[in-house]
């Protein structure tokens, strides 16, 4: 995957057009502070500013219901009056697991057929220690991936012109019309092998809008979402975080729910025949879950969740404290 961006100057470097959208990455490092480092050092933060003001990006689809889908994606719940939207690490968590299943996993087989097919002194139902440690490693990692905290949501209330943040014990209240959020080209990002261009959305947090006094003196940037070979995912987020904080609910298309995950067969939605063999098959995939979706697994099944701080249910006027 080739990278895409075009090095105007060093102050300005546009991206790849993706549905209809070229962005202008600017050099913003003098309004981040000193603490935040990417892949240049700290000489340069080139960012697309999307807030504020707030910036529509009219995005080229075949269809409002395909974006509304897309976006939808990112979502945790809506709740009429605000939404919550997901941060990267919870929905983008599956780098250990597929360090074990792409890289891990080959070695091992390869070892073990290698040495099998070549001695005839070693049983094929039998592990060499060196070969269980391989094998406990690969297993360690998916747990470890799974097992890691589930991280609040971002919310965002119409209602309230507001923004709710929980990271790293310093929750913030931010003004909507003082919101910083931006498109970052990501240099350090290690998706195939850093040959390919990445983008991070990130929503800078400044200590003015902590509330509780545990922010540090300079700004950091929350991940909501990278995007490798391609930006598309950061503005479909935006975008959809910018309609609701416009227009509220309508303007999303989406009702008060929280996504449905787990399907079980009943009998007004299939054949006797046909809710037999999905009963027979969801044991198997609810093994394989954790393998094949990091993250719908760790956020359904992972007890270890962070929760937000009675502040917010106030503010809100609701105890949701969905994931």
């Amino acid at each position: 995957m080739p990278k895409k961006i075009n090095k105007v100057s060093n102050e300005l470097w546009i991206g790849a057009s993706y549905y209809g959208y070229a962005p202008k990455f600017k050099n913003t490092i003098s309004r981040r502070g000193k603490g935040f480092s990417t892949g240049f050092g700290t000489s340069h933060i080139m960012e697309d500013m999307l807030n504020p003001p707030p910036k529509e990006i009219r995005l080229d689809w075949d269809g409002e219901g395909d974006f509304y889908n897309a976006g939808y994606a990112f979502v945790s719940s809506t709740q009429g009056e605000f939404i919550d939207m997901r941060v990267n690490s919870v929905h983008n968590r599956q780098t250990l697991t597929r360090l074990s299943q792409f890289i891990l996993l080959p070695i091992f087989l390869f070892t073990y057929l290698i040495i099998r097919l070549t001695r005839d002194d070693v049983p094929w139902f039998y592990l060499h220690p060196v070969e269980l440690g391989v094998f406990l490693v690969m297993l360690l990692l998916c747990f470890l991936e799974i097992c890691r905290p589930i991280k609040t949501p971002v919310r965002f209330h119409h209602k309230n012109q507001e923004v709710y943040v929980y990271h790293k014990k310093a929750l913030y209240r931010i003004p909507w019309k003082e919101c910083e959020i931006a498109t970052m080209y990501a240099p350090h990002h290690v998706g195939y092998g850093s040959f390919s261009d990445a983008y991070n959305l990130n929503l800078w947090l400044y200590p003015k809008h902590c509330v509780n006094d545990n922010a540090g003196a300079e700004p950091v940037a929350l991940n909501l979402v990278t995007s490798v070979d391609g930006h598309a995912d950061t503005y479909i987020y935006w975008e959809y975080v910018r309609r609701f904080m416009t227009g509220g609910q309508d303007a999303i298309g989406a009702g008060n729910e929280q996504k449905q995950f787990l399907f079980y067969p009943t009998p007004a939605s299939s054949k006797l025949k046909d809710r037999a063999i999905i009963w027979a098959i969801l044991p198997l995939f609810f093994f394989l879950l954790p393998f094949i979706s990091p993250s719908q697994f760790a956020i359904r099944f992972n007890p270890i969740k962070d929760h937000w701080p009675e502040d917010v249910h106030k503010w809100t006027g609701k105890t949701i404290d969905w994931h």
